[in-house]
């Protein structure tokens, strides 16, 4: 009998039982729902500013549009790829979005204006993984040619390139990147994610140690040299992974 009873009164709390209640919140949920509809062609990716007002989006349509996050309303429309939009992500201060397309190239754009601020010339195929680091500075950038590459945001010139040695690259930042610390380009492997921190851990015979993190879908079989504070130094063969 006591079973009975408390099965009856969870019963009436649920909020998805049949009756006036599950409409209610049906309808609270449709009306929290917003399509933003515009883009004539898939939407490959989306990013929010960092105040979370706006909401950037990259198509096959090739353009990119900004949308108000709180009414959904389209506020700019960004041309100028000449092939779809794969990538778009918004700088830490939210003033300039960067995108990167099947054109080959990066732009930048001015988030107030809608005006186009730069284009970063110099992958030789798909740009499909565009990141500010967290000051703003430099913008990394992963292509299907097979190379990562730094970029100096306030000259659009390009600092650094990984030199072709990398099979399939997304670029991302985290937490934070020291300036002017090189990336290495002596690692030849198969990594398909490289997230860059750039933190370095210590220093020994001119050979920079870094933090980041790995990932090995294809499963190659890496051997643990040491282990320090949670960092792995990996090898297989002579290629150090790090």
């Amino acid at each position: 009998m006591l079973n009975e009873t408390k099965a009856t009164e969870l019963e009436e709390k649920n909020p998805l039982r049949e009756g006036n209640e599950s409409r209610s919140l049906q309808e609270d949920l449709h009306a929290k729902a917003t399509g933003l509809d515009g883009h004539s062609s898939t939407v490959y990716s989306v990013n929010f500013s960092p105040d979370g007002t706006t909401l950037a989006s990259g198509s096959d349509d090739k353009s990119i549009r900004l949308w108000d996050v709180k009414t959904g309303q389209q506020t700019a429309k960004l041309d100028g790829h000449s092939q779809a939009v794969i990538s778009v992500n918004f700088s830490p201060d939210g003033t300039t979005l960067a995108s990167g397309s099947l054109d080959n190239s990066i732009r930048l754009w001015d988030v107030k204006t809608g005006q186009q601020k730069a284009k970063l010339d110099g992958h030789s195929h798909y740009v499909y993984s565009v990141n500010f680091s967290p000051d703003g500075t430099t913008l990394a950038s992963g292509s299907f040619d097979n190379s990562i590459r730094l970029w100096d945001v306030k000259t659009g010139q390009q600092i650094l390139s990984s030199a072709n040695r990398y099979q399939n690259i997304l670029a991302q930042f985290q937490p934070s990147i020291i300036k002017n610390n090189a990336l290495s380009d002596t690692v030849h492997s198969n990594v398909t994610i490289l997230l860059i921190s750039q933190q370095l851990i210590f220093q020994s015979q001119g050979a920079q140690i870094l933090q980041g993190q790995f990932h090995n879908p294809q499963g190659i079989d890496l051997r643990t040299l040491f282990q320090q504070k949670g960092s792995l130094i990996l090898e297989n063969q002579q290629k150090l992974q790090d």
